[in-house]
């Protein structure tokens, strides 16, 4: 395989999102195979996509109950890496809202402490919600400038 090449041909091609829909959609069916296949890099870059996509489609609780929370960390991670204040910002103020701020890698045992948290406060993730979907922050040129300061570790 030709690291770089798929990558750099769509970021010359295209646009902001439209470019981090179709790396997206090159690198999340491998995700989703065998992760163990992406670079670190790549990984990344799956990471925060998974984020973006569960929290713009069904909020932070989604993000959590789906396995897309089984990554909270490397997330937090990945969000340092490429540079983001805003997103990563977010996504601890919602970690924090966790016992003792610990998001369980277990999907079963996260799934069980949402409903926990959320029986007495349906509207926990409200707030935090409305801040994501209204975020000013560049998370596609975050990317974009990750993925070219990274190129030879995409595909």
């Amino acid at each position: 395989m030709f690291f770089g090449k798929k990558t750099e041909k769509i970021i010359k091609n295209k646009d902001g999102s439209e470019a981090i829909i179709e790396i997206d959609n090159l690198l999340s069916p491998i995700f989703y195979k065998n992760h163990e296949k992406l670079t670190l890099s790549e990984k990344i870059f799956v990471y925060i996509e998974e984020l973006e996509r569960e929290v713009n489609n069904g909020g932070f609780d989604q993000y959590f109950f789906n396995s897309s929370g089984d990554c909270t960390m490397e997330t937090i991670n990945a969000l340092e890496i490429i540079g983001s204040k805003v997103f990563l910002n977010l996504l601890k103020k919602a970690v924090n809202k966790f016992p003792n701020g610990i998001v369980p890698k277990d999907r079963n045992e996260r799934q069980k402490i949402l409903l926990e948290i959320t029986e007495n406060n349906k509207e926990l993730w409200n707030d935090l919600d409305k801040e994501f979907y209204k975020c000013e922050e560049d998370i596609n040129k975050l990317l974009i400038d990750y993925i070219k300061n990274n190129i030879n570790d995409f595909r």
